[in-house]
C-alpha cells in the first residue's frame, strides 16, 4: 500500500473512532433470552469501537454467526444464556457478551469492559 493511501485509511479510521464507554448507557435494561434471540436473529448490525476498524456483526436465525473486522473475518455458532450472547468460531474462542437495550437501542460490553452500540444494517 503507497504511503499516501495508508495515511488516508488512518485518517478515516480515527475520524469514525469514538471514546471507549465504560458502562451501558444510563436507563438501559437487561434483555430476556427471548426478546434477545428476537432481536439479533436474522439481522446484521455495525459496531464502531473506539480503537480499530468497524465490526459487521451478522446473527443468522439458523444460529451460525459471521464477523468481519478490517481484513478479519469468522464465522461459527451463537446462542442466547439469559442477556448474553455466547459465539464459537472456527477461530474465536467461545465467549459471552452481556447485552443490554435502551430506546430500542441494543448495547455489548466486550469482555475490555467496553461498551459498543449495535447499529443494525
Amino acid at each position: 500500500m503507497k504511503p499516501h493511501f495508508l495515511a488516508a485509511a488512518l485518517l478515516a479510521s480515527s475520524a469514525f473512532a469514538q471514546e471507549p464507554i465504560a458502562q451501558f448507557p444510563e436507563g438501559a435494561s437487561s434483555i430476556t433470552a427471548e426478546a434477545l434471540t428476537a432481536a439479533m436473529g436474522g439481522k446484521t448490525f455495525m459496531a464502531q469501537p473506539a480503537k480499530g476498524p468497524a465490526w459487521r456483526l451478522q446473527y443468522n436465525a439458523n444460529g451460525y454467526f459471521f464477523v468481519n473486522v478490517g481484513s478479519f473475518a469468522d464465522n461459527g455458532k451463537w446462542s442466547v444464556k439469559d442477556s448474553t450472547v455466547c459465539t464459537e468460531g472456527r477461530q474465536i474462542r467461545y465467549f459471552c457478551n452481556e447485552f443490554q437495550s435502551k430506546d430500542g437501542v441494543l448495547y455489548m460490553k466486550r469482555e475490555s469492559g467496553e461498551v459498543l452500540k449495535l447499529v443494525p444494517r
